[in-house]
């Protein structure tokens, strides 16, 4: 079972929980809701900070997507070109190590030899026995791992049904392309920071996000849909909405993987401002929408960020 696992963390969960985890969580938190897209204002999930001496462009990642989704719009493609350093939340590398994987599989492990059973609720643990059935899985291969671990590997494993796949994020792709020119590529947290995001939720809060995954994970094809256009189009106001009416219910979860991320990534970003070099910054798009977003913090700090 451990074999399978280390496969998955392989092909497409390691990249899912880790770059990901906030595109599949704004999903599943915010499936149930209809939003309707506002008019198309002809712009990008790209924004720029011009400063005396360089130039730094903030790029909003969708984690998954698949090969219908390229190419990129060029004006993506000319921000990275003019960029000398490309920063990622994570190093893209890094995650791909037999040392990761260890350690994510350290962390996804219960303590004291307790199992999934013990963790959740009885009808928790049959609704994940039921919907890995549907994938043709059995509950054994999961029956040693935490609650969250569960749920980003059913996100993970349905996305991947649907035909969406980390290794068309738009993150690797110009992660891929800082290698091939030879770049200087920068992460603003690790693979352990992300995690203990979840190893921090209480078993009690970690059984609410297993259920919530599994109560929207047959709608997640629509959901993901609908936040890939809003992408597309460059509209963040239906990207923030989704982002805003998903966690209204678990806003310490919210805070966690937002506003407290940025406050730190914020120290960073500051030095990138302050150099003489031109920066690409890539995030998840909810990064970069919202009243706790980094183009808000930026804003709140008088830089003047134009949407492209």
């Amino acid at each position: 079972m451990r074999k399978f696992i280390k496969s998955l963390l392989v092909t497409t969960l390691g990249k899912l929980v880790t770059t990901g985890l906030i595109t599949a969580l704004v999903v599943i938190y915010a499936s149930h809701q209809v939003t309707h897209l506002h008019a198309a204002e002809s712009k990008h999930f790209l924004w720029s900070v011009e400063t005396p001496q360089n130039q730094v462009y903030f790029l909003g990642s969708i984690h998954v997507l698949s090969a219908d989704d390229y190419p990129l719009p060029q004006v993506m493609t000319d921000a990275f070109n003019q960029a000398d350093n490309v920063v990622f939340e994570l190093n893209i590398n890094d995650l791909e190590s037999l040392e990761s994987q260890d350690i994510m599989l350290e962390i996804a492990t219960p303590p004291d030899g307790k199992t999934l059973l013990d963790l959740i609720s009885d009808e928790t643990y049959h609704l994940v026995q039921k919907n890995l059935e549907k994938l043709q899985y059995p509950i054994q291969i999961f029956a040693n791992f935490k609650p969250w671990f569960v749920s980003m590997s059913l996100m993970s494993l349905q996305l991947q049904n649907l035909g969406f796949d980390p290794l068309y994020g738009v993150d690797r792709y110009f992660f891929e392309q800082a290698i091939a020119q030879d770049k200087t590529i920068m992460s603003l947290e690790t693979m352990s920071d992300q995690l203990k995001i979840f190893d921090s939720l209480s078993w009690e809060q970690q059984d609410e996000m297993l259920r919530q995954t599994l109560k929207e994970i047959d709608t997640l094809e629509n959901s993901f849909q609908q936040m890939l256009q809003a992408w597309k189009s460059g509209d963040k106001q239906t990207l923030e909405n989704l982002i805003i009416t998903g966690f209204k219910d678990s806003p310490e979860l919210g805070n966690r993987l937002f506003r407290d991320r940025h406050i730190k990534w914020m120290t960073e970003i500051q030095k990138f401002l302050e150099d003489d070099k031109n920066y690409l910054v890539v995030v998840g798009a909810g990064h970069l929408v919202g009243e706790d977003s980094i183009i808000q913090m930026l804003r709140d700090q008088g830089y003047s960020v134009q949407q492209q």
